[in-house]
Parts: C-alpha cells; structure tokens; sequence
C-alpha cells in the first residue's frame, strides 16, 4: 500500500500513499492551484449521457475503470472517499458517458486531500468493540436505495470504515438506519472473529452499538415487528442479540456521529474516529 508508519513515544501513526492521488489528478489535468470541492457526494445521473462509452472509445473505458481503481485504493485510507469511490466503481462493468464526468468531480475534492495521517495514541487494553453506524435514506438517485456506512472503534482506534449500497429499498428513515445497524454488527462479528485468529481476545466483550435514530435504536430494543411488518423475519435477528445482551444500543447526536466525542454527556457521545 506504500503507507508510511512512524513508531512514536505517544503512539503510532501511518501516512497514506500519495502517488494515487497524485496520478488521479495528472490524468485530469487537476494541479494544486485548481479549484477543489468541498463536497464528496451528490452523484446525479445524466440522462443524456447514460450511452455506453466502450461502444465509442474503447481506450476512455479502459483509464475510466483504471482511474476508478485507483480511487478504491484512496479510500482504503481515506474514510470520506468510501462513498465516491463506491458510486463510481459501479459504473466499471459498463462505463457510460458521464461516468468520467462524475470521477473527475471526485478528483477535485481529492485535490484537497493533500495529505491523510492516521494517528493510534498508546491506550490501556479494552475488550469492548464500539461500533458506529448510519445511513441516508433513498441517497441514490435512479434506484432509490440507502448507503450504510460506519466505523469500529477499538477504544481510540479505528479498526474498519465502510460505505456500501443496501440491498432492500428502505420505506423509511428508520428502515434505512435498522439496515445499517445490522450490518455495521456483522462487520463488528467479523473483525471480532479475525482478532481472535491473530491472537487478540476480543470474544468476551460487549458490542457497544451507537445510531443517531431514535426509532431504530427502540426497534432493535424490542421483540417483534410493530409497526414495521414489511421488513423480513431474517433481520429481526439484532433484536435477539441485543435481548440477550451481546449487543448494547447507544445513542448519540446527529451531528457528532462522525466527529469527536462529547465528554459533557457520556450517554450521547460521538465517533472519535477522525484522521487528520
């Protein structure tokens, strides 16, 4: 991955590989005196450009798909790219017109990015895994579905980021958000699962579980479907979890939900997982 880690006498810390963002922005014609975005997001869909350009240059398809790679790598390191990079690759197995369009628009906000350093301070052992999880309903124009996104923190560290399409269309906010928590749980079992192969033991501790929705937190704090009949029985599965205590559901602010935590209130806290 090219990254530069620093062993420090207050923690470790990596510093992301540069040449990505670097070659993304030679490809466009992008310098560091351009114009940058301040957006990531927004992907709107161009119905007169939605022809397939491999139909008409087959070479432009090609560095399409190996810009969109590229970008793939960006967000490895860069949580704020998950979501970009994931609008954009879907348009890898047939590139369309605008497709170009919607990654160099990207790049520009990349632009910004100058430079991304993780920071991993020294901290007492902990067992318990907190996972943050939300979603935006309908986001996606055309289809409709929600994204999920989330981060595991480990204490201070952040272990795992992710932005992934929903499956189900959500008929709802609080749909959106269930959706979300769910996988943000599985992903928490899954990295759980890899630490106790690498020797960390991480089996006995409590899930913490935060969402910024009131009425997907209660949803999950309970057993049945209430008012939401339509969402299939296999889902129901967190509320078992969270019955039998594996799983503990918090609450925390809207706003802080990816920002630095809130030391006024210990019960609504925010995700202090922030590279700078």
């Amino acid at each position: 991955m090219g990254r530069t880690v620093r062993w420090k006498s207050s923690g470790i810390e990596y510093e992301a590989d540069d040449k990505h963002r670097k070659a993304l922005m030679e490809k466009f014609g992008i310098d560091s005196g351009a114009k940058v975005l301040t957006l990531n997001g927004e992907f709107e869909e161009a119905k007169d450009e939605d022809w397939e350009l491999e139909a008409v240059d087959r070479f432009e398809a090609k560095e399409f798909r190996a810009s969109a790679g590229r970008l793939n790598f960006l967000g490895q390191d860069s949580p704020e790219m998950q979501y970009p990079a994931k609008e954009v690759s879907k348009d890898m197995a047939v590139p369309k017109r605008g497709s170009s369009k919607k990654l160099k628009k990207v790049v520009r906000f990349v632009a910004g990015r100058e430079k991304v350093v993780w920071t991993y301070p020294w901290q007492d052992e902990c067992a318990d895994l907190d996972v943050y999880a939300d979603s935006d309903w309908g986001g996606r124009v055309g289809s409709r579905k929600s994204t999920s996104g989330g981060a595991v923190m480990l204490g201070a560290h952040c272990l795992k980021t992710w932005s992934s399409t929903q499956g189900a269309v959500a008929l709802s906010s609080a749909e959106a958000e269930f959706y979300a928590m769910i996988e943000a749980t599985l992903r928490t079992k899954g990295l759980r699962s890899l630490s106790l192969e690498m020797g960390f033991n991480l089996n006995m501790g409590i899930i913490n579980l935060w969402t910024d929705s009131t009425a997907a937190k209660s949803f999950v704090s309970r057993r049945g479907l209430g008012k939401m009949r339509h969402i299939e029985i296999r889902d129901l599965w967190l509320q078992r979890e969270v019955g039998e205590g594996r799983v503990q559901v918090f609450k925390v602010k809207g706003d802080e939900n990816s920002c630095g935590p809130d030391d006024e209130d210990p019960e609504v806290r925010g995700d202090p997982c922030a590279p700078r």
